[in-house]
Formats: structure tokens, C-alpha cells, sequence
């Protein structure tokens, strides 16, 4: 087993991240932490929450409440992937459609992630040809493949929004 050349903050933007590693994360990245979310939930210890997002600590952990608690006020992707990525499902969210995601910005993102997941599976296949599949390579070609299938998803639901609305774009 290969041990991976990248931190835990560099790893978090370049593989699918495991359920305590995606909390953890998306608290850390949520503004004001643990600390603001246990303000808005008011029943939840500030410093219990840290010790349970802890990756490291092993008697407390995180249960179900924390997860829909977390969940609710960071709409973290990186959560549903780590939740549903194991039994082979895609959780995609298309509910907070910004004024930003048009369907062409959405298009010039698709062509950009279509473009380093291009390099990344051209390199991929010559690795299987060898033999020698390198792990993080593999967790990032995982990881664009399924914000690819998100962001396709995330295009349909613009398009459909761009006729509903009988927008042109020019």
C-alpha cells in the first residue's frame, strides 16, 4: 500500500473523502467552524462538536444529529459523496441553481473538467497498461468523474430553468 504525498487539506480537493473526513472538512470550511454551528443548533457543545469532527480521536464521534445538523447548514457535496459513494450511488443537488450557473457558464465548466479528466485518463490508461496505477491518481480521476456526472446534472436543470423562464442567451 502506497502512502499518499498529499495533506489532508490537499487530499480533501483531490479524492472522495471518507464520512469523517467530509465532516470534518466541511465544518472546518464552514464560516466560524464547529463553533457556529453548535450556536445555530444552541443545544450542541462547542467543544464536543470539535472532538467528535476530530480525525484523530476515537472516543466520541459523530452521530446522526450532528450529521443532519452539519449537513443542513453546509450543503457540503463532499458529505453526500462520502455517504453514498460506497454503495455505488451519486447524490447530486440542483436546488440552489445560482443566477451565476447559465448554461454556457456551466458549459465552459463541464469543457474544463472535461479537459484534465482527459489528461488524467490518458495517463490513467498507460499506467493499466504497465501495470503500476498510482492511488491518487485513481481518487482523482474518481473524484472529477463524479463532479462531472454533478455538473451535467446541474446543466439540465439550468437549461430546464432557461425554458421555463424563456430566456435568451446570446
Amino acid at each position: 500500500m502506497s502512502r499518499s504525498r498529499f495533506c489532508s487539506t490537499e487530499r480533501a480537493g483531490r479524492a472522495l473523502l471518507t464520512l469523517p473526513q467530509a465532516l470534518h472538512h466541511a465544518v472546518r470550511d464552514y464560516p466560524g467552524g464547529a463553533t457556529a454551528i453548535a450556536a445555530v443548533d444552541g443545544d450542541t457543545n462547542p467543544t464536543t462538536l470539535n472532538h467528535k469532527l476530530s480525525l484523530t480521536n476515537t472516543t466520541h464521534t459523530p452521530n446522526i444529529r450532528d450529521l443532519e445538523l452539519i449537513l443542513d447548514l453546509t450543503r457540503d457535496q463532499r458529505i453526500v459523496e462520502a455517504i453514498l459513494h460506497p454503495i455505488g450511488w451519486v447524490g447530486v443537488d440542483v436546488s440552489d441553481l445560482r443566477e451565476t450557473d447559465t448554461p454556457r457558464a456551466l458549459l465552459t465548466g463541464i469543457g474544463d473538467m472535461l479537459a484534465r479528466e482527459s489528461g488524467l485518463t490518458l495517463h490513467l490508461s498507460k499506467s493499466l497498461d504497465d501495470g503500476d496505477i498510482d492511488a491518487d491518481e485513481l481518487d482523482e480521476f474518481e473524484l472529477l468523474a463524479e463532479r462531472l456526472v454533478h455538473a451535467v446534472f446541474r446543466l439540465g436543470a439550468a437549461v430546464r430553468r432557461a425554458n421555463r423562464e424563456g430566456v435568451v442567451y446570446g
